[in-house]
């Protein structure tokens, strides 16, 4: 059991790691970055983005034309999107506010470690002046176990109550995320593409209802969502969680590399995990057509499209679009992340259930 500073691929963190995993995680925007099973070192199932990535405090606006935003230079993996989940307004924007909010581009601090021989507990995170917020968050990895147990603790700092978006914007890439091969699978049904364009070409249609995992294109064909295409596209989609189960998840997984990575939450937290998918589509700078990307990003909220258009939606598929944290109280959101050894026969997840302490996947 052991947690130690890190540089990873520049950028500074922390690794935290007992006999069977090591979670690698980062100072700069608090993202999880790397996540290796030790039977399976050579895979990060993470995104990791093909341009070199820099702190988010080394950002100016003289990098704009390299990066194009302040998150893209520093975005890695899985990034909290806390205060808004999407681009800012206008006025937001001139006053130099960028998507997703500060959490993703703010240095986070080790707040407590405690390593004993049977698990280890980390806790780090940061102030967000413009959301007036504070996250602490704590991460738990036992002995022997490949789970790690997720507490985000979010405090309002202002003397009013808060309206508020959170996503975890968990974000997957090559080589474990590849065309065909990867499977996605989740406990919802209902779902509905962006309400606008958001890529270009896309493979579904605008603002239309679905039924997870089929859907149609924008061609008249039928495709399976549990896996990325091979042709050219950029979309999202929301899926609504079941809420008559106390447990919602997502699992992905490459059976010929035989791993699985999968998420457990509460769905009254999360209702909905919005689905991003980044094949090759994007030609602007720092994209420039060469990023293969599935995000898995569980939400209050549907679709990444900021705070106050949040707000103005009000409810969705009977579920409110944003949620109210009253003055100077905190709440709590408990989630796990799970790595698996995958049977290279597996067809995908049926089910994750809760078993005691720990999480069971139960494999189709």
């Amino acid at each position: 059991m052991q947690i130690k500073s890190e540089t990873f691929r520049g950028r500074r963190g922390w690794r935290l790691s007992n006999d069977r995993m090591e979670l690698v995680v980062l100072a700069g925007g608090g993202h999880l970055a790397g996540l290796f099973l030790k039977s399976r070192p050579e895979i990060n199932p993470y995104w990791q983005p093909g341009w070199r990535g820099i702190e988010p405090w080394q950002y100016s606006n003289r990098l704009a034309g390299r990066y194009g935003a302040g998150l893209l230079a520093s975005i890695s993996g899985h990034n909290l999107c806390l205060g808004a989940f999407g681009d800012p307004s206008p006025a937001e924007a001139r006053a130099g506010l960028s998507g997703h909010g500060e959490a993703p581009v703010t240095r986070w601090r080790a707040m407590a470690r405690h390593v004993t021989n049977t698990a280890l507990r980390f806790t780090y995170g940061c102030e967000l002046p413009v959301a007036r917020m504070r996250v602490r968050r704590t991460l738990t990895l036992r002995r022997d176990a490949t789970q790690v147990r997720i507490r985000d603790e979010v405090t309002n700092l202002a003397r009013c109550d808060v309206p508020f978006t959170m996503c975890q914007h968990v974000t997957f890439g090559a080589p474990f995320l590849e065309p065909v091969s990867t499977v996605f699978d989740l406990s919802g049904e209902k779902a509905h593409t962006f309400p606008g364009n958001f890529g270009q070409p896309q493979r579904l249609p605008e603002d239309q209802p679905i039924t997870w995992p089929m859907a149609t294109d924008t061609r008249g064909r039928k495709i399976d969502l549990r896996t990325m295409g091979r042709r050219r596209n950029g979309d999202y989609f929301a899926v609504l969680m079941n809420q008559r189960k106390k447990l919602a998840w997502f699992s992905a997984m490459h059976p010929a590399q035989g791993l699985l990575v999968a998420y457990v939450w509460n769905p009254r937290d999360y209702p909905w995990t919005g689905v991003w998918e980044e094949n090759h589509s994007r030609k602007t700078t720092p994209w420039l057509g060469r990023e293969l990307t599935r995000g898995m990003e569980f939400s209050n909220s549907p679709f990444p499209i900021g705070l106050r258009r949040s707000v103005a939606l009000h409810r969705f598929q009977g579920q409110p679009t944003y949620q109210w944290l009253p003055a100077r109280e905190r709440r709590s959101f408990d989630y796990a992340l799970l790595a698996e050894e995958a049977d290279p026969a597996a067809r995908g997840v049926h089910d994750i259930q809760a078993v005691g302490q720990r999480y069971q996947v139960i494999f189709k």
